[in-house]
């Protein structure tokens, strides 16, 4: 066999752009598309409300949305963490509405981006002490520039970043017709498209937490194949059904050794409550299973890539 090197295709990307909130080293990737699987009383809340408070201790998120019908007997476990006014019913409507939300955030925060400008202009004319016509004064008063300068509504002045949970409503309008969840199945990432790059971001971006009692469910009425295709990150609870767990071994047969994926499932679920998570896009490769989100499952079969990607 000979090989002869062509001198096209040669040019890399920008991998700069990724579109991704800062994390700490050991919390997941964000904006996530993430699934969570188990029967009632398995353990769903309670495991998402611990990744609420995680967000919220590292500060991954300025807003957080919920679509559910059952927020107030959830309020233990997502009250401090989600306004009233972020909560949505399950409608065929509900997801877009909040896609919506995401997109009016984006607008705000171009909105300010631009009023720093004109703010620098005023500093500038101030400073030298030019003229100015009686329009560029008023605008300026309009503008309160007189008595603060432009601020970002949330902490850290980049833009926003959001996460949406959907909750109870597996057979509802908001999983069955929402042209919106069918969006943000493949694009999460990408919604809210900024004007301008921001760091490493061309877009606001929208995480996705879906609390499923099933994975998978022949009567059509439950999360789509589309969706489930594109996952992040994927946690199970013990499943008794062994057509399930069939049926998510064979659609996670191309990205997952069954193998392994056996091993750290009985492991991680062996005990009441617990819970496997399969991480489809680890920050290291030797991390693509946890068991409670907090216990790294380590096989000698993966190996870390980590010093390769940094090449």
């Amino acid at each position: 066999m000979k090989i002869k090197k062509l001198n096209v295709y040669n040019e890399d990307p920008d991998a700069q752009i990724n579109n991704e909130y800062p994390t700490p080293v050991n919390a997941f990737k964000q904006p996530c598309l993430h699934m969570i699987v188990g029967q009632r009383t398995a353990g769903k809340s309670y495991l998402t409300s611990k990744i609420l408070a995680q967000a919220h201790k590292d500060k991954t998120f300025d807003v957080v949305y919920i679509v559910t019908p059952s927020f107030h007997s959830n309020k233990g476990y997502f009250g401090k963490y989600i306004k009233e006014e972020n909560v949505f019913e399950p409608t065929r409507e509900s997801v877009s509405q909040v896609i919506e939300r995401v997109e009016a955030d984006r607008d705000e925060w171009e909105e300010y981006l631009a009023k720093k400008e004109l703010y620098k202009e005023f500093k500038k004319k101030m400073k030298n002490d030019s003229k100015m016509s009686d329009d560029e004064l008023i605008d300026f008063y309009e503008l309160e520039f007189f008595d603060q300068k432009p601020s970002w509504k949330y902490a850290k002045e980049e833009p926003p970043k959001s996460l949406l949970i959907l909750d109870d409503c597996l057979g509802s309008p908001a999983i069955l017709q929402s042209s919106g969840l069918t969006k943000i199945a493949t694009l999460n990432r990408h919604i809210a498209p900024l004007k301008e790059n921001h760091s490493s971001r061309s877009a606001c971006g929208l995480a996705v937490i879906i609390l499923s009692q099933s994975y998978k469910m022949q009567n059509g009425i439950g999360i789509s194949r589309v969706l489930r295709e594109n996952l992040s990150l994927l946690t199970l609870f013990k499943n008794k059904q062994e057509q399930q767990v069939k049926a998510i071994k064979e659609e996670l047969a191309n990205v997952v050794d069954e193998g392994l994926f056996d091993k750290a499932y009985e492991y991680a679920t062996r005990e009441k409550y617990g819970s496997l998570t399969v991480d489809f896009n680890p920050k290291c490769s030797r991390k693509i299973f946890r068991k409670n989100l907090n216990e790294i499952i380590l096989f000698d079969e993966l190996k870390c890539e980590c010093s390769k990607k940094k090449k």
